[in-house]
């Protein structure tokens, strides 16, 4: 077989996989959820609790987040609202109950540790849409005792991220591990999504950890009380929905 016909094989199954991730994220049309993270740092954790809701745009591939602070005490009620569109910079917000007031957050700011954490604020609404990376299949790889896909995406428009790379599930084409490249090819961070739940067709990983193998802790992302696909609206993600509330 030529190299031509290899190097093509690999373009269609890579866009088949693509094809296949991509459904079921659209299954997911918006998520409501408690939130636990859990941040460790220089031997000890810091805890944030918070509900966490999401919304996704599937005319526009654009996501919504909205999350409310329950602990630690010092924060409860502050808000945040997360603007994700194709293509383009995120959008962001905070309320501060203490001062009644709502803050856009600098755009170059989304690239930003969220609470202290190992996650980004762009992280938290989705990262890099699919259709904003060029994709290749590299090969396959085991993991915890799964054997996936392994596909590499480059973006399209210039992100924190030079490369990611993602281990995609034989079974049912679900993402469960994530590497994170800086633009020099350095390995910037990893993620694992972990405890993968069948929410009525919705496959969703209910525990993510996420660590950096040049520093000494990780955060650990879980999720309870899920509810999925219950008709959420645009109007609980917007600006004035902050300043109203």
């Amino acid at each position: 077989m030529s190299a031509l016909a290899l190097f093509l094989i690999a373009q269609i199954s890579a866009g088949a996989i693509v094809a296949r991730v991509k459904e079921n994220e659209a299954k997911t049309r918006d998520l409501q959820a408690v939130a636990r993270l859990e941040i460790l740092a220089g031997g000890e954790t810091r805890t944030r609790v918070f509900d966490f809701s999401l919304l996704r745009a599937e005319d526009t591939v654009s996501y919504r987040a909205r999350v409310l602070l329950r602990e630690p005490a010092e924060m409860k009620g502050t808000e945040f609202l997360i603007h994700a569109e194709r293509g383009a910079r995120n959008q962001q917000w905070a309320y501060f109950p203490d001062l009644d007031l709502v803050r856009e957050i600098a755009g170059k700011n989304e690239d930003d540790p969220f609470l202290g954490s190992d996650i980004t604020y762009a992280d938290l609404a989705g990262g890099a849409h699919l259709d904003d990376l060029h994709h290749r299949l590299v090969g396959e790889e085991t993991v915890a005792n799964e054997p996936c896909y392994v596909m590499e995406g480059v973006p399209k428009h210039r992100v924190a991220y030079g490369k990611l790379r993602g281990f995609i599930r034989k079974k049912d084409f679900m993402v469960i591990k994530a590497d994170f490249f800086d633009h020099g090819g350095e390995l910037l961070k990893e993620a694992r999504l972990e405890d993968v739940r069948d929410l009525g067709g919705v496959l969703l990983a209910h525990r993510i950890e996420v660590s950096r193998p040049k520093e000494d802790g990780s955060t650990v992302l879980t999720f309870s009380e899920v509810r999925v696909n219950q008709g959420l609206g645009p109007d609980a993600f917007t600006r004035d929905s902050l300043e109203k509330r």
